[in-house]
């Protein structure tokens, strides 16, 4: 399929000799929308990577059947029997009312904290940017610091990294004005399309539910397999008479890797179909849908789903294949076997890291062009290979901001649970050991901190990541739709006058 006409005579001439024309079957052409804007959109009607599709829906029938074969265990065992000799329901569950006016309070607190910090990047985008940087390079010495102090050599590995990034400061500061651009850009869409951050919460709550879910299943299939295997512990190590438990373990945690990040790549590409909507849409002549989520998230959830779930399943393979590396250095009594297994494990969250950036904006261009994963990969190669610094360090400077972001807001969240159950001594703390009370509450609202500002953070991620690539992609539009906005970015970035093709913008 050939990329679109935009004009060259041989190849690489430095501008257009007129604006491109897209249509449908144009492999870089955007997803149009329907003239009449009623939202939904005209995508091609084939699905993509359908036997990913397929595999998903499998290992979904398979952890729910192993865990109803493993449940049975438990309908026919359905008490505990304590060391004293009692018997407690299995199920048996302690709550009463302190407990709900405090999560209840919690949820109102930490979302307050959480848009609070995303209207403050509205406000003060080029000083959060600023000021989130400084703290980025820091922390990361602060936390060699203490890897040094707790005998750990590789401390110095992160002091060296903060105190290079500091003798760059100069070259940080000259593409910290584009990061500010582009936030400011993706916030005021985010106000224009406020539906992105219900789907961002909807993720949230899926995320949640599919984690109770999963720890339930894991309880009743450790348990089951454990008596199976006849494990019990020697010398403070857990030995069994066969591997049916760590097999199981391992499938465990593949099912819940892959499904959280299928969840995760979902709301992105919801996300991302949105901005992508704005970017080629807004100020068009067919004009951009008024409500363009629900057709985003239809597309998502059915001819790009097969995409996401073969994506999704490269990175559940590296978190996996990290997991059986921890498994087998935390178990071993051979010195140098641990060692290496903690060196590959080291060695795979970089590159786990490296590939999650990757697959982000691959799911980008899943989203806005409906390209099957591996088209999406190839591009987005070629994409890094063309502006891959650009990309890394942009990338950056925003997660800067949102990193900060949730590290302030879960300080502030566990300082209130302190707060709370100090001032108002709930009978769940009376009647328990304060100190650890204290403390779980602490952790959980962090944790809950960490969760609510996610919400904000995944619909800022997703605009800025789709933002850049559309600008790498198709310079063009922008400059034909809002050319307040390109030349603004083009003061800042002046390399948005070349797409990744070479091909230069062509100017009225």
């Amino acid at each position: 399929m050939d990329p679109p006409n935009y004009g060259h005579d041989n190849g690489a001439p430095s501008s257009y000799n007129h604006p491109p024309t897209y249509t449908q079957q144009e492999e870089h052409a955007p997803l149009i929308p329907k003239t009449n804007t009623d939202g939904k959109f005209t995508p091609d009607a084939s699905y993509k990577d359908v036997w990913a599709t397929a595999l998903f829906v499998g290992n979904i029938f398979g952890y729910f059947g192993l865990t109803y074969y493993s449940a049975k265990h438990f309908v026919n065992n359905p008490f505990t029997v304590l060391d004293d000799g009692t018997s407690v329901a299995s199920n048996a569950f302690l709550a009463d009312h302190s407990f709900i006016i405090l999560a209840l309070t919690s949820l109102a607190f930490t979302f307050s904290l959480a848009y609070g910090y995303f209207f403050l990047i509205q406000r003060y985008t080029a000083a959060l940017v600023k000021i989130s940087w400084f703290f980025s390079v820091f922390f990361t010495i602060a936390i060699g610091v203490l890897q040094i102090l707790g005998g750990s050599l590789w401390g110095a590995l992160s002091i060296a990294v903060g105190v290079l990034c500091l003798f760059l400061y100069k070259y940080w500061a000259s593409r910290m004005a584009f990061a500010v651009l582009v936030l400011e850009t993706v916030t005021s869409v985010t106000r224009k399309y406020p539906a992105t951050l219900a789907v961002a919460f909807s993720g949230l709550v899926l995320q949640i539910i599919w984690c109770a879910v999963w720890i339930f299943g894991l309880v009743l299939n450790y348990q089951y397999f454990q008596t199976v295997s006849n494990c019990r512990p020697v010398e403070n190590k857990m030995v069994c008479d066969n591997n049916s438990l760590y097999i199981a373990m391992v499938y465990l945690n593949f099912v819940m890797f892959w499904n959280t990040e299928v969840i995760k790549n979902v709301i992105h590409v919801t996300i991302s179909g949105v901005f992508g909507v704005y970017y080629f849409f807004e100020g068009s002549a067919a004009g951009a849908p008024e409500s363009p989520t629900l057709a985003s998230a239809k597309r998502a959830l059915t001819t790009s789903f097969g995409s996401i779930c073969f994506g999704s399943l490269l990175i559940a393979l590296l978190q996996t294949l990290r997991y059986i590396l921890n498994s087998l250095r935390s178990d071993s009594d051979d010195g140098i076997m641990a060692f290496l297994a903690m060196c590959a494990s080291c060695i795979l969250s970089m590159l786990e890291s490296l590939f999650e950036i990757f697959n982000k904006f691959a799911f980008t261009q899943v989203a806005m062009y409906g390209k099957p994963f591996v088209r999406a990969a190839k591009d987005t190669w070629e994409l890094i290979k063309d502006r891959g610094i650009e990309a890394l360090v942009n990338d950056s400077l925003v997660s800067n901001v949102l990193g900060m972001g949730s590290f302030a807001v879960a300080l502030l969240s566990g300082f209130f649970g302190y707060v709370y159950v100090s001032i108002v001594q709930p009978s769940f703390y009376e009647n328990q050991d304060k100190d650890v009370v204290m403390f779980a509450v602490v952790i959980v609202e962090m944790i809950l901190g960490v969760a609510m500002m996610s919400i904000p953070n995944n619909v800022i991620d997703s605009g800025v990541t789709t933002t850049f690539v559309a600008l790498a992609e198709d310079p063009q539009t922008l400059l034909d739709t809002k050319p307040e906005l390109y030349h603004a970015i083009a003061d800042k970035y002046p390399e948005v006058s070349l797409n990744v093709r070479g091909q230069a913008v062509y100017h009225h």
